[in-house]
């Protein structure tokens, strides 16, 4: 087995490649892993699958009861309403700004508790010191400081994902257009 990871690391993971997300980078190697399914390790009369196939039923069964496989973080949510964990920022409802929050780190994404409530769900980042602004945690900020709203990462970041659409930018001129700056966003922000 560990042979195994050691040769499908060299071979699919060296040199590095290069993805946006985990979740990209885990659909790949799920597509390499089928193909490996189909491979015949040297001369022999059977595929890894077929192997594994008459092995499975050997195998201990997962157990009953579900138990924890994140690890626990409690950070402060600081003035922009965003936590960081292990050199990462993440955003939070804005409603947190100054508590202590429960995080729970997976290998691809991060819960945030507020009390027994998951309050924010982040895919983990891989950039090193990577920020990752929710526009959404943002909208209670608008009521206060409706300026705030041009220029922000979470708008940038919203529309380069494509969450913020030139629809949602048509409408959002519009309503400005209507009702000036300040109005206009608190009633994009909150109808």
């Amino acid at each position: 087995m560990e042979g195994e990871a050691g040769r499908f690391r060299r071979n699919r993971l060296v040199p590095v490649p290069h993805v946006a997300t985990l979740a990209e980078l885990n659909a790949l190697i799920e597509g390499w892993d089928a193909e490996d399914d189909q491979r015949r390790i040297g001369a022999r009369a059977h595929t890894i699958a077929e192997y594994f196939a008459t092995e499975q039923p050997l195998l201990r069964p997962l157990p009953d009861e579900p138990f924890q496989t994140g690890r626990e973080f409690a950070p402060r949510v600081d003035r922009r309403a965003q936590i960081c964990v292990r050199t990462y920022r993440y955003s939070v409802p804005a409603h947190l700004v100054g508590r202590r929050g429960r995080v729970l780190l997976h290998s691809d994404e991060l819960l945030i508790f507020g009390g027994s409530q998951v309050v924010a769900r982040h895919e983990r980042l891989i950039a090193k010191n990577g920020c990752r602004p929710e526009l959404d945690h943002y909208l209670e900020v608008l009521l206060r400081k409706p300026g705030a709203l041009p220029g922000a990462t979470a708008l940038e970041q919203a529309q380069a994902a494509g969450k913020f659409t030139p629809v949602h930018g048509a409408w959002w001129a519009a309503v400005r257009k209507a009702h000036g700056d300040a109005k206009g966003t608190r009633v994009s922000a909150y109808g």
